[in-house]
């Protein structure tokens, strides 16, 4: 417990750490000015606001798609324009430097400052050399003038491409936005720039601006600041951006399509998921009716095992603690095992009290159930000559064993003697994979195919599903059935723990032998009424030291009924506390569509 509460405030603590420092971008604002020449100056403006203490902030733009030179870092201020100086980048983040690296796969323009819960502006500038392709009859600016590395939203996207000169009419340029996004693109009044905006983009999310324009207008063009491309390029691009368009309209009535039937599947999906569970439960999962009409059951059923009647009780796959506990007792009272009460040194000389088991030798096992000899086994691979005391117990892994034992048990109980009928179970565990794997293909077909990102209404399909998931898992046990000698059998077991539980039927009827009150302190502890049975027994005045199997230290004080009994109550809480601890690792997110050829990209942070 003292864990978890740790654990918890620690997810609290970083919880409100992570909350108390976090930034993201107010807007962003782009300025590409294509030169005569071919080359491009490039502005951006990005505005932050800070919650927390930051000091460094960074871009990244990709290596592969042109060369950027000559890198610009200033802070925009009431006071103007603050330029920031070059200085490789040092652990202590020099304020007012800015550094520039690039690693074969990307540049990296990083700027270091100082800001705790505020707002800032930051200018960057650089030069772009083959950027542009220069076709035979047109120049083509296509870029991702927004990166899909930012991992944080962005409010509001400004993009200006200014052209080397403006151009003779509006039908000789052409201009695209590129995805279908909530923005605009046009052409300004003086012809002279692009202007795009783009709004609440998401995060991972790209942008792209495509621009055609005649060739003739680079008067000055340096091939060697260009990528040249043999041939024509206008019809081509036209061609390409025209089937962009028809491919993604075909698309995206194909997205609608789907989507009008995504809500209709899903609560098809939910209501089929529910009557095959529902389904599976009545033909299953209801219990036969048999005749048993006592309320009180006075003997121990025979044929079962206390392991065995611990499945039976629970319906469970897995014995519990409590089974076996009962079944080292039962090992004890057929004389396999002895337990002794014994006192050891603990710290600084203390007394303290504790329980060893040994072997009394006792070697013919023909009448054990098939769990009570894997379990001898495994007692007579953790004894040494001495026995084994209760606290050893606690630091074995008993994990392997438990497996082994429930399998045994589960054996007996769901095969052998065919107490509980698991067959509805294994219908809904088909059923369980037909869920989770369905869901789980729908879902990366969805992300795969682009639905998912541009319509999460579609999500309501694999969610269903996974749904249908859970419902299965929460009827798996509903759907356990008992046969009718199982339902017997458990009838008996109920009744017999209301006999035990109740003194006065106890005291009415009481055994005439020590052995049947042993058989009643086995299947007590089965039952959860063990204590009661250990009180009937000091009422009653039972010896409970006459009991061979267990010697507590009250012993050898003749008639000490009340010591004998509180030793052996605390023997069974040991027992259940070591159990418990050894077998505990076994338990069990007006435009145009297309695009995503532009060059650059990139992203950026801070922190």
């Amino acid at each position: 417990m003292k864990k978890i509460i740790l654990f918890v405030s620690l997810l609290v603590l970083l919880g409100g750490v992570l909350q108390a420092k976090q930034y993201g971008l107010e807007k962003a604002q782009l300025y590409y000015a294509i030169r005569a020449d071919g080359s491009m100056a490039v502005t951006l403006d990005l505005s932050y606001w800070f919650s927390g203490s930051f000091s460094t902030a960074w871009i990244t733009l990709p290596q592969k798609d042109f060369i950027v030179t000559r890198p610009e870092v200033s802070e925009l201020s009431s006071q103007g324009e603050i330029p920031y100086r070059f200085q490789r980048e040092t652990p202590e983040m020099i304020p007012s430097t800015f550094d520039f690296t690039q690693d074969g796969r990307q540049y990296r323009l990083s700027w270091f400052y100082r800001a705790t819960d505020t707002k800032k502006t930051f200018r960057l500038r650089y030069e772009i050399l083959k950027g542009l392709k220069v076709y035979e009859d047109v120049a083509e600016f296509y870029f991702k003038v927004w990166g899909a590395d930012w991992e944080i939203n962005l409010p509001a996207l400004w993009v200006e491409v200014e052209l080397p000169a403006a151009v003779a009419s509006r039908e000789e340029i052409n201009y695209w936005l590129h995805p279908e996004i909530e923005g605009r693109i046009g052409l300004s009044r003086d012809f002279r720039k692009i202007i795009a905006y783009a709004g609440n983009i998401p995060a991972r999310q790209w942008v792209e601006v495509r621009v055609l324009f005649p060739r003739h207008y680079l008067q000055q063009l340096d091939e060697s600041k260009v990528i040249l491309e043999n041939g024509p390029g206008k019809e081509r691009i036209l061609k390409e951006e025209e089937n962009s368009k028809l491919r993604d309209a075909r698309k995206k009535k194909v997205y609608q399509f789907f989507s009008s039937l995504v809500l209709p599947l899903a609560v098809l999906f939910f209501i089929l998921g529910l009557f095959i569970s529902l389904r599976t439960y009545f033909r299953y999962g209801r219990e036969p009716r048999v005749q048993y009409l006592s309320n009180y059951e006075r003997d121990v059923p025979e044929g079962v095992s206390p392991a065995q009647a611990d499945m039976v009780l629970s319906q469970e796959k897995e014995v519990s603690a409590r089974g076996i506990l009962a079944s080292t007792l039962e090992l004890a009272r057929l004389g396999f095992l002895k337990i002794e009460e014994v006192e050891r040194e603990g710290f600084l000389g203390k007394k303290i009290k504790d329980y060893r088991i040994s072997l009394t030798g006792k070697t013919e096992t023909q009448t054990l159930t098939d769990e009570l000899k894997l379990f001898l086994n495994q007692w007579k691979k953790m004894m040494g000559s001495r026995g084994l005391l209760i606290s050893e117990i606690k630091r074995k892994n008993l994990a392997d064993f438990k497996t082994q034992f429930d399998k045994k048990v589960r054996k007996a109980v769901y095969d052998t003697h065919a107490w509980i009928n698991s067959q509805g179970e294994k219908v809904l565990n088909i059923w369980t994979i037909i869920w989770i794997l369905s869901s789980i293909i729908l879902f990366i077909s969805l992300f795969f195919s682009g639905v998912a990102p541009y319509r999460p209404i579609t999500l309501a399909l694999p969610a269903s599903l996974l749904l249908n998931f859970f419902i299965s898992l929460l009827f798996r046990k509903a759907v356990r059935q008992y046969s009718p000698e199982g339902k017997l059998l458990a009838l008996r077991l109920k009744a017999l723990r209301r006999f035990l539980r109740d003194f006065s039927r106890l005291a009415e009827q009481p055994p005439e032998s020590l052995i049947i009150w042993e058989k009643y302190l086995v299947f007590g502890t089965v039952l959860g009424v063990a204590r009661e049975v250990l009180r009937a027994m000091k009422e009653l005045k039972i010896p409970v030291d006459s009991i061979s199997w267990f010697a507590p230290v009250a012993s050898s004080k003749m008639g000490d009924f009340s010591s004998a009994f509180e030793s052996f109550n605390a023997s069974l809480n040991s027992f259940s506390q070591a159990f418990s601890t050894a077998v505990a690792p076994s338990t069990s997110s007006s435009s145009s569509a297309g695009g995503g050829g532009g060059a650059g990209g990139g992203g950026g942070g801070a922190r």
